[in-house]
């Protein structure tokens, strides 16, 4: 339960932090509303927690925010359901995979190529870079990997054709007994903007 409790305050920090995390700054959001559904899962969930995140743009400099969630599960799984803030990393089994290295990444993404390799800051690499559409959003997806945490391995998604508050994928893994078990999941599963 500590561990989802940890993984929701993640993505708390990155619906709510804004310029550290936000893929798009809200300026680049067209005109009108747009929504974005993320399912979010870890290995003791018997279902996906939803996530819900739409930005409202104006045309006169301002925006609204809106952040529901849902989820359906027991009274156990129910416990750490919501927002407990205050983290900037995922930790899943005693592994911490922090998201600070991918920040340059994330401003950088536009410049980022399928095949390519990139090192990061204290030693890690963002590998294994394909296109991919998530959602009906254009995506370059890649692994991070650090040599720190070689039995972890974290997937993620930067959105190029379309804005996203949100990666719209990430996604980390841990290697168990030769295999890699998929132990934290959010994923874009509904993209869509409606008119000013």
């Amino acid at each position: 339960m500590k561990r989802i409790a940890g993984l929701l305050c993640v993505v708390a920090v990155f619906a709510l932090a804004g310029a550290a995390f936000a893929q798009a700054d809200l300026s680049v959001f067209p005109i009108g509303t747009t929504k974005m559904v993320y399912n979010i899962r870890t290995e003791d969930m018997t279902q996906a927690m939803t996530l819900e995140l739409s930005v409202t743009a104006r045309g006169d400099g301002t925006y609204t925010v809106r952040m529901v969630t849902e989820e359906t599960g027991t009274e156990d799984e129910l416990g750490s359901f919501g927002f407990m803030g205050g983290m900037t990393s995922v930790s899943t089994s005693g592994h911490d995979v922090s998201y600070t290295s991918l920040e340059a990444l994330m401003d950088q993404r536009s410049r980022l190529q399928e095949g390519q390799e990139y090192l990061l800051p204290g030693g890690g690499a963002f590998t294994s870079i394909t296109g991919a559409t998530v959602a009906g959003v254009w995506c370059l997806q890649g692994t991070l990997v650090d040599p720190d945490e070689p039995d972890t391995r974290t997937t993620v998604a930067f959105a190029l054709s379309s804005p996203v508050y949100i990666s719209p994928l990430i996604r980390v893994e841990e290697l168990r007994s030769g295999q890699w078990v998929e132990v934290f999941s959010l994923e874009l599963v509904e993209y869509t903007v409606s008119g000013s």
